[in-house]
C-alpha cells in the first residue's frame, strides 16, 4: 500500500532508504568490537633492611598531571613532542589515581611508617604532594619503547604547613620490544626504582623536619628565659 500523495517512483527510493538504515543499523549491532588490554603494574619496591622505622603517619595526596594524561590511556611519546595513544590498552585506573595507590602500597608494605594512607583518611604527620610531569612510553627509533616518568614530589609539614623537602625524580627504562607485555614490564621497572629511591627519601626528609619541629618549643622557651630580667 503507498502512502497518500506518493508517487510509485519516490515510494520505491522511500523503502528502499528504509532497507538501507535498516541493514546499517544491523552492521552496526553486530559488528564487534576491538579486544582492549586492561594493564594493572604489579610493583615491588627493594627496602633497605638498615632503613630506620619513624614514628609518624603519611598522607598521600593524588597526584596532580596535565589533562591529557590525567586519564587512563597508555602514551607513547613520539618525536620528543607528540604523545599517541598506545592503541586497544588502557591503565586499571586514570594514571594519577594508579600512582597514588601504589605508592600508598609501597610505603605502607616497607613497614617504616606509623600508618600511610591517602589524603583526608589518616591523621598524620606530613602529606606527600606529587606532581606527574612524564609517565610515557618513549619511540625515539629504535627497535625497543622506552619508559620515561618524571615525578616532582614535596613533603609538607602538617603542623606549619610549609614544605620541609622537595625533590625530582627520574627514572628510565627499556623495553624488550614495542608489544605490550615487555613495554608494561618495563614500567614496573621504573615504578620499582622509583618506591625504591622514594622510601628513603621520605625518611630522612621527614625525620630532619619532625626533629627540627620539636626544637621549636625549647627554643621559645630558651628565648623566654633570656628576655626575662634578672632578680
Amino acid at each position: 500500500m503507498m502512502i497518500a500523495g506518493l508517487s510509485s517512483d519516490h515510494f520505491m527510493r522511500l523503502c528502499v532508504l528504509v532497507l538501507t538504515a535498516a541493514l546499517l543499523a544491523g552492521c552496526g549491532l553486530t559488528r564487534q568490537l576491538e579486544p582492549v588490554s586492561v594493564l594493572a603494574p604489579e610493583v615491588a619496591a627493594t627496602v633497605d633492611p638498615g632503613l630506620p622505622m619513624v614514628d609518624w603517619a603519611l598522607q598521600v595526596r593524588r597526584p596532580v598531571s596535565d589533562r591529557m594524561r590525567d586519564s587512563e590511556r597508555l602514551f607513547v611519546r613520539v618525536g620528543g613532542s607528540r604523545l599517541q595513544a598506545y592503541p586497544g590498552a588502557v591503565w586499571l585506573d586514570q594514571a594519577p589515581d594508579m600512582l597514588q595507590a601504589l605508592t600508598v602500597q609501597a610505603l605502607e608494605d616497607s613497614g617504616r611508617f606509623q600508618g600511610v594512607g591517602r589524603a583526608g583518611g589518616l591523621r598524620s604527620r606530613f602529606v606527600l604532594d606529587t606532581e606527574m610531569r612524564r609517565f610515557d612510553a618513549v619511540d625515539d627509533g629504535g627497535q625497543n619503547l622506552g619508559v620515561e616518568l618524571v615525578f616532582q614530589v614535596r613533603l609538607i609539614s602538617q603542623r606549619s604547613g610549609q614544605v620541609a623537602a622537595s625533590h625530582t625524580f627520574e627514572l628510565n627504562a627499556r623495553s624488550t620490544g614495542q608489544q605490550l607485555d615487555p613495554l608494561v614490564a618495563a614500567f614496573e621497572q621504573a615504578l620499582a626504582d622509583y618506591f625504591s629511591q622514594l622510601l628513603p627519601w621520605v625518611l630522612d626528609r621527614g625525620q630532619q623536619a619532625a626533629e627540627q619541629e620539636a626544637e621549636w618549643p625549647r627554643s621559645r622557651a630558651r628565648g623566654r628565659d633570656r628576655t626575662e630580667p634578672a632578680e
